[in-house]
């Protein structure tokens, strides 16, 4: 048989090298789509700058990334203010059809909470010996933040903000007037006494005056619950006596007469503590603020961000939970408010968040420099 190749058999061959060279060309295109893709995804992706360090000023550090990603490189945190997604199933924006800052709060199902869970494990590493985490959340979404926060610490504490007195606009529920905040220590925490200051309408109490200054009356004499120092008073020929006793005893009580620091009242026979108006310390808090209002269209903090929070709060708690040396954190941090108030009291902050918009939103902020503390 001869080996001639028929023309049959060369136009086959030359049809499958074509084929063959489709095949390859569009493998190449294929691979090169992805190529481009991919480039594309990580320009957007929260994760493409992380190796970038943003220097704000000279206190306060942003990373553009998630905080599991890199809280490992973090350690020795007196304080954590975290301000998570509540997981609502809703976009948030700034109230203007020009501008759509914000950020997605959309999650599979169980997601949420296992980002939140390996957040608050991973946040927890970083926290110095006498560190404290607050996590700032809704009442409606409480449940889960506690769960996750008592799997992690011995002590919870919660502080109950009410951030506005509103109206309620929806028929069938009761107004949301009330925020959260989880306080989450281990061992011994920095605890600085803070105390509100006397607000305009209580002034009316000092309205007492002598040489000194105007002063209100504080109580001396004990209530029937329980007894305090029985013994008599006698003043300008009257005497003062009360059944249950009272607060104080009768030596500290002739001491503070001689430096006019009681005042009488012949008519009841009672007597009360001078509490002058100048040497007054303030409200000592508890754990319901109802004293500091969300940020409105009408103050002096600008809206920079949907969900920002007002920069008196983070005054009060970064003043409780830091000294002037503290390291304090936000893993979430929006706006910035936490570091832009840290930086204001001077001490160091990193902030943290996925968002590549809060950037120029952050740097602005520290440039504008308007404070409301």
């Amino acid at each position: 048989m001869s080996n001639k190749k028929l023309p049959c058999q060369d136009n086959k061959g030359k049809i499958e090298e074509v084929v063959e060279n489709i095949i390859i060309n569009e493998k190449l295109i294929l691979k090169n789509t992805e190529n481009i893709n991919q480039t594309t995804m990580d320009t957007k992706s929260p994760k493409h700058p992380q190796q970038k360090l943003n220097k704000i000023s000279n206190n306060v550090s942003l990373y553009i990334n998630d905080a599991n990603d890199i809280a490992d490189k973090l350690n020795n945190i007196d304080f954590i203010y975290m301000d998570p997604p509540y997981d609502t199933n809703r976009d948030f924006t700034l109230n203007s059809k020009s501008d759509n800052t914000g950020f997605s709060d959309k999650w599979d199902s169980n997601s949420y909470e296992s980002w939140l869970s390996t957040l608050v494990s991973n946040l927890k590493k970083t926290l110095s010996n006498k560190g404290t985490l607050v996590i700032h959340i809704s009442s409606e979404n409480s449940f889960i933040i506690e769960k996750i926060l008592r799997d992690n610490f011995k002590n919870i504490e919660k502080i109950y903000w009410k951030r506005c007195h509103g109206k309620n606009t929806v028929k069938n529920k009761f107004g949301a007037v009330i925020d959260i905040l989880f306080v989450a220590y281990d061992k011994k925490r920095i605890f600085n006494e803070v105390r509100i200051p006397i607000e305009e309408d209580s002034i009316w109490a000092f309205k007492n005056k002598d040489d000194v200054g105007n002063y209100s009356l504080g109580a001396l004499k004990h209530d029937r619950t329980r007894k305090g120092y029985i013994y008599t008073i006698e003043h300008k020929g009257i005497k003062y006596e009360n059944e249950y006793g009272w607060k104080l005893s009768k030596d500290v009580v002739e001491k503070m007469i001689s430096e006019n620091r009681i005042h009488f009242v012949p008519k009841s026979k009672n007597m009360y503590i001078k509490v002058y108006k100048h040497e007054h310390k303030g409200k000592p808090l508890s754990n319901l603020w109802d004293d500091i209002h969300s940020i409105t269209r009408t103050n002096k903090d600008p809206r920079l961000y949907p969900t920002q929070k007002p920069q008196k709060l983070l005054e009060r708690l970064i003043k409780i939970f830091t000294n002037p040396e503290s390291t304090i954190l936000d893993p979430v941090c929006g706006s910035g408010t936490t570091g832009f108030v840290a930086d204001k009291l001077n001490r160091k902050c990193i902030l943290i968040d996925m968002n590549e918009e809060v950037l120029p939103i952050i740097t602005k902020r520290f440039e504008d420099k308007i404070y409301n503390i």
